[in-house]
């Protein structure tokens, strides 16, 4: 799929090479060839966790059978083809790009067999605090020369719409990257516009100048992070040349300031850190590309400036961690975002934090949600671009009732699934009762019948054995049984108790001793130890444990009382917030409609409402709806998931450690594995099973075979995934 936009199916040289010494040490040490070490491994869409994978996942995607990204895509994403400008800028081409992604757990699960995720809050490393808590805004004012040249990108976009207009001329991305410089400064659009004293540059100086005089005596230094206006526009004007003449301006001594730019080789950027580290360069300004990963000089940092917002999540990561970092030596820091008011950069920071919060509950495995769009648009739609030239406080309102109605959706997901799940139950649970009942009274009976039998001697065949002679005739009737069988048979061997025994042979497994009265009890014997010695053994085990196994079947018979009871009482409900949802799913589609000026038209007869004003009362409308409906916040994962063979090898090899015995009794050897409970016609199911819970409200599981009968089909998607897991669960160990 080589149109894919994100993906370079081609590669590099560099990345080849790579990867062919990943995968040649990965034959050399299976499971620990190779380990990466990244702070962004998805830095600006999910369609980079397939790079991932391909490094250090390559087997599991083979057996999966999406090896080759045109199945992966297939399996994780929807693809759509746009058209583009081709790099000529002579002519169209179509662009392939994801327009979302579905089945995100599955694809956590896979990210998670291979990576150990620690964040910083996991890991509460020594870094500075963080001034207020949280990066400090620095709100500044448009100018009026920045709002007309706003309201021509609008008109702009209104063209894009109403008009052919030939994408070669004018687009989407090229009006939002002339939004993003007009945010910056207007003079990097006109020549004509003269410097606004509140603009962000301005404020930027203000604030700098400030720090650099308040940290004198510590000489701390700054970091201003400025992706756009590196470089002198055609009429001459530099956002990095006006910010070092304003500061040295401002008493700055220009050799205090300096530009990333300057240092044009690696042992002159070195030199420059050197300096920066020492006091003696108190001001770095340069972009996230020169600037951000590999720049350590954080030992002095004490303020960070966003001037401008870049696009990736990524970029915002790296850019903070050169002063969020150890070894700075200041105990607190500030990270300073200039923003223009009604500009792009609201949008823009905002972007960048739903970004950033996707990516993260995708890495730690913390978002519930099967489909979601992708993340890596770079333009921005007609509405958007309306409401943020408009000023309108509305498009805030309008993404936090997007982001409410994505919660409730869940939790309406959540209900549909609480209600397939009683439904289902109030099926079966009745017959696991009368089932467990049955079994309660056959086991208590044949309970009685042992204890009322316990001086009885051991009955092999027709012939009484005394119990000195127990192995001896015990052995005899052993020697009778065939060595190999064809299929699976039944022979029974005399009487216990009062209770009939015998073996139960099968051609390729080992053979299990029964105990039978009113119910059968099974244990399995030893493949190697099955003589006489281990099947008295194992009767005494059975006939010792009818009280306990009594106990374990009234409690399971009780749990699953009680489960009736509870689903019984959910079975029905209407989901509690389907009235809010409804409202507010009304009232923001009217509010979309408003913003983007395309509201129907009311009746002739009506005044017509100004969109803007109609969108001020349909937001006041939605903060009511909301103030007045509190929902439960959704809860987070807690519990680790059940990840099969695709859990972390840290804690792999930390529950190898902690389960590793520092010593134990030796084993005799007729010792024989311990018992399992088996109701008439049906046979023993797998422990795995017994594990499973009926519902994910559900604290309390049964033991036994009562949780046998009934799933949840919330993990339904899971267990296909675990399915196909345990097929290679001892193949490999990826790091």
């Amino acid at each position: 799929m080589e149109r894919v936009a994100g993906i370079q199916t081609g590669g590099s040289e560099r990345a080849f090479d790579l990867y062919m010494k990943a995968r040649y040490l990965h034959q050399l040490h299976p499971g620990h060839g190779v380990t990466f070490a990244t702070g962004t491994p998805i830095s600006n869409t999910m369609v980079e966790m397939y790079t991932m994978q391909r490094f250090l996942d390559p087997e599991g995607l083979k057996s999966r059978g999406i090896d080759h990204f045109d199945a992966w895509a297939a399996t994780f994403g929807e693809v759509v083809d746009t058209m583009e400008i081709s790099p000529d800028g002579a002519s169209l081409r179509p662009r392939s790009r994801f327009a979302r992604f579905t089945n995100l757990p599955e694809l956590q699960q896979m990210f998670r067999a291979f990576s150990d995720v620690q964040t910083a809050e996991m890991l509460n490393l020594p870094r500075p605090r963080l001034e207020s808590g949280k990066p400090i805004v620095v709100a500044c004012p448009m100018s009026e020369e920045q709002r007309a040249l706003q309201q021509e990108l609008v008109a702009r976009y209104d063209r894009l719409r109403t008009q052919k207009v030939d994408p070669r001329q004018d687009n989407a991305l090229a009006i939002t990257t002339d939004g993003r410089k007009l945010a910056l400064d207007a003079r990097l659009l006109s020549g004509q516009s003269s410097d606004f004293p509140s603009s962000k540059v301005n404020a930027l100086v203000d604030k700098v100048a400030s720090i650099w005089q308040r940290t004198e005596a510590k000489r701390g230094t700054q970091l201003v992070f400025c992706d756009m206006g590196v470089h002198p526009t055609s009429w001459g004007y530099c956002v990095y040349d006006e910010i070092i003449e304003k500061l040295v301006a401002r008493g700055i001594p220009k050799s205090q300031i300096a530009a990333i730019g300057d240092a044009d080789s690696d042992a002159k950027k070195q030199a420059l850190f050197d300096k920066v580290r020492s006091g003696q360069v108190r001001v770095l300004i340069g972009s996230t590309q020169k600037m951000g990963t590999g720049t350590n000089v954080q030992k002095r940092l004490a303020a960070l400036h966003h001037l401008d917002a870049p696009w990736k999540p990524a970029e915002v990561e790296q850019r903070e961690g050169r002063i969020l970092r150890q070894g700075n030596e200041n105990e607190q820091v500030a990270v300073y975002r200039y923003v223009t008011e009604g500009s792009f950069d609201a949008y823009m920071w905002q972007a960048l934090e739903t970004k950033a919060k996707f990516i993260g509950q995708v890495i730690t495995g913390d978002s519930a949600v099967r489909r979601a769009e992708d993340i890596g648009g770079q333009e921005l739609s007609y509405a958007e671009v309306k409401a943020i030239a408009s000023g309108n406080p509305a498009v805030l309102t309008l993404a936090e009732a997007d982001a409410e109605l994505q919660r409730l959706a869940i939790l309406r997901k959540n209900h549909a699934d609480e209600q397939y799940v009683a439904r289902r139950n109030l099926r079966d649970l009745p017959e696991a009762i009368a089932r467990l009942s049955n079994r309660l009274s056959g086991l208590t009976a044949d309970a009685a019948t042992a204890t009322a039998h316990v001086a009885d001697p051991i009955t092999i065949g027709k012939r009484a054995a005394a119990r000195e002679d127990e192995a001896a005739v015990l052995g005899e009737a052993l020697d009778s049984l065939p060595a190999n069988v064809g299929q699976t048979r039944r022979f029974p061997l005399g009487m216990y108790r009062g209770l009939r025994f015998g073996l139960v042979l099968h051609p390729q497994f080992a053979p299990e001793l029964y105990l039978e009265g009113a119910t059968t009890r099974q244990e399995s014997l030893s493949r190697q130890h099955h003589g006489p010695r281990a099947i008295l053994n194992a009767l005494q085990r059975l006939g010792d444990s009818y009280g306990a196994t009594c106990d374990s079947i009234g409690k399971d018979l009780r749990i699953t009382e009680s489960q009736l009871r509870d689903y019984q009482a959910r079975h029905g409900q209407p989901f509690p917030h389907d009235s809010y949802m409804t409202q507010l799913v009304g009232l923001r589609d009217q509010l979309k409609m408003s913003l983007s000026a395309t509201a129907p038209k009311p009746d002739t007869e009506q005044p017509v409402a100004d969109p803007l004003l109609k969108a001020f009362e349909q937001a006041e409308q939605i903060k009511a709806l909301k103030s007045a409906h509190t929902i439960e916040a959704m809860p987070e994962r807690t519990a680790k998931r059940r990840t099969s063979a695709e859990e972390p090898v840290t804690a792999r090899i930390r529950q190898r450690t902690e389960a590793m015995p520092v010593s134990g009794p030796t084993l005799e050897p007729d010792a024989v594995p311990s018992s399992s409970v088996t109701c008439p016609g049906q046979e023993s199911a797998p422990p795995a099973l017994a594990e499973k819970v009926a519902s994910p409200s559900d604290t309390s599981q049964p033991t036994s075979g009562a949780a046998d009968s009934f799933f949840a089909p919330a993990t339904y998607h899971q267990e296909q995934v675990e399915r196909s897991l345990r097929r290679r669960q001892h193949q490999f160990t990826m790091f």
